[in-house]
């Protein structure tokens, strides 16, 4: 996968979004180290003290960790030999660690695997004072086991895929196809390959052994499915008809996406300003990628599902900034019935007895010009909404930044450094 523009390709160099202050050689010098040392730029940043770190499988938790902490011990539970002792004697953690002193860092990689050492790591953090590192790909496993989760004795973070921030210089095509997963930037790594891979030999494997159910091909093919679905409204007596399995039994599969962090629903905002407001949620994969994976379209996507894969980059970037940011906002999509839709709405003030809810609108179009329909929806809600609609973005994929009527009309890039400067949220 070369994400370095060729000269002579003028559709290519077309394509490509540029860091403002760098240069086309720079950018390409970078590119081809950015194999290497891409990790080390990760926006994340974690204190000294114990942390839970959960994402998918895949966006570079491991990695981040080894590299930014240093840990005075490693204990990785997909290798077998650590899995069968401490899953038989979970006690047997305090043998390995006894040693070390308060604040060294212990890293233990997909701690899922083994819930009840959560138990173990609590009591050595209060009679050690150790530093625990601990990754985990599915809140399923946790919070299935019962095992105390941590609560007040280390902090509970989340890692994304790289985002356009952590790229600077990208092919917005060949992000649509293969996504942001670390793994996909590789040198010696074709990135559809990989892709493919992480399908079958994860989604396919590990996620389907959390359905427990006895038909697995029609699990599979529900996966299949949801590719398919990636950023529409969820709809589950299609998908049901479609399967051939129950709504209830839809509901839950959808249910095990969440929480092994392969998926992840948008809830329709209702201000109640219209009468026929959608209250229907979205649904987004966790990375374009493995999206088009799913539904078996890398190479070849379908224009209906392009500006939802251009969604997915720009939830990511929201997303990982309110993590970095610590802002608990939830973030929304708004639509109404033959309206027309805003793709993200962030909440940023709760309604309560005296006043109501204040929010901040983003609205997508994949488009390199902008029309003047495209911000009708959004004209049509701050009109009804009035102050409580505190400020109405827009971002396409063009080159100029306009103000129509209080909306701001925001190029790709510009929506990216504007926003990690702290100007929109």
């Amino acid at each position: 996968m070369s994400l370095c523009p060729d000269s002579d390709t003028k559709s290519e160099a077309k394509d490509l979004v540029h860091f403002p202050t760098a240069t086309r050689i720079l950018h390409c010098i970078f590119l081809v180290i950015l194999g290497y040392i891409l990790m080390l730029s990760r926006v994340y940043s974690f204190p000294a003290q114990s942390i839970l770190l959960l994402g998918p499988r895949g966006v570079g938790k491991s990695t981040f960790i080894r590299q930014q902490t240093k840990p005075k011990i490693e204990i990785d539970l997909l290798k077998a030999t650590n899995f069968r002792e401490l899953s038989l004697n979970p006690s047997a953690l305090e043998e390995r660690v006894s040693h070390l002193k308060p604040k060294d860092i212990v890293f233990i990689d997909e701690i899922q695997r083994i819930p009840e050492l959560l138990n173990e790591v609590h009591r050595l953090i209060e009679n050690l004072g150790i530093c625990f590192y601990l990754t985990g790909s599915s809140a399923r496993k946790l919070r299935r086991s019962g095992v105390n989760l941590l609560a007040g004795r280390a902090l509970s973070r989340k890692m994304y895929p790289l985002t356009l921030q952590e790229l600077q210089t990208y092919s917005l095509e060949e992000l649509l196809k293969f996504g942001t997963l670390p793994s996909v930037f590789k040198k010696d790594l074709d990135p559809a390959d990989y892709l493919f891979s992480y399908v079958e030999t994860y989604l396919k494997e590990e996620i389907t052994q959390e359905a427990s159910t006895r038909n697995l091909e029609q699990f599979q093919q529900f996966l299949s499915i949801v590719g398919q679905y990636h950023g529409q409204l969820l709809n589950f007596e299609n998908l049901s008809r479609q399967v051939g399995k129950s709504g209830d039994t839809i509901k839950s599969w959808f249910q095990i996406l969440k929480d092994t962090l392969i998926g992840q629903e948008i809830k329709a905002f209702t201000p109640h300003l219209f009468p026929r407001e959608t209250k229907h949620s979205k649904f987004y994969l966790f990375d374009a990628g493995v999206a088009n994976a799913l539904s078996n379209e890398i190479s070849d996507l379908p224009s209906e599902k392009r500006g939802f894969l251009f969604e997915s980059l720009v939830l990511n970037e929201l997303q990982v900034y309110l993590e970095i940011k610590k802002l608990n906002y939830q973030i929304f999509h708004f639509s109404l019935p033959k309206s027309g839709d805003i793709d993200f709405i962030i909440e940023v003030k709760k309604k309560s007895l005296s006043q109501p809810s204040q929010f901040i609108s983003f609205d997508l179009k994949l488009s390199k010009k902008w029309e003047s329909k495209f911000g009708d929806a959004t004209f049509q809600l701050k009109e009804r909404a009035g102050a409580r609609h505190l400020k109405a973005y827009a971002i396409y994929t063009g080159t100029e930044r306009r103000t129509i009527n209080n909306l701001q009309v925001l190029p790709l890039s510009v929506f990216v450094g504007d926003l990690w400067a702290g100007k929109l949220i």
